[in-house]
């Protein structure tokens, strides 16, 4: 048993911490404390970082979206019988005879 005693009062001598040993260990935990905030600052400028992206590529779906539907539109506006209709209700009339395509030769 004293060897016992004996290790744990050795254990308890070293790991006493003293006003001498806290001072000494001041300047390791700021530093400890230093890294630690640059760490969860980085971390939170990554998790802004994403969120913007995400922001963004939301955005650009809905953009994307209305930008096919809009084609679309556009698309179906075009078509021969819409035009003839609309200009049916502007008084236009379709002509009797097509156009003729000129080319010039050189």
């Amino acid at each position: 048993m004293s060897k016992v005693k004996n290790f744990f009062a050795r254990l308890g001598a070293r790991l006493k911490i003293t006003d001498e040993a806290f001072i000494k260990f001041l300047p390791f935990a700021g530093w400890l404390s230093f890294l630690a905030l640059i760490s969860i600052y980085i971390s939170h400028s990554a998790d802004k970082k994403v969120h913007l992206i995400d922001n963004l590529s939301k955005e650009r779906q809905t953009l994307e979206a209305e930008h096919t539907e809009t084609k679309e539109r556009l698309t179906k506006l075009s078509l021969e019988s819409k035009v003839i209709s609309k200009a049916q209700k502007l008084g236009l009339k379709q002509p009797e005879v097509r156009p003729e395509k000129i080319v010039i030769k050189e």
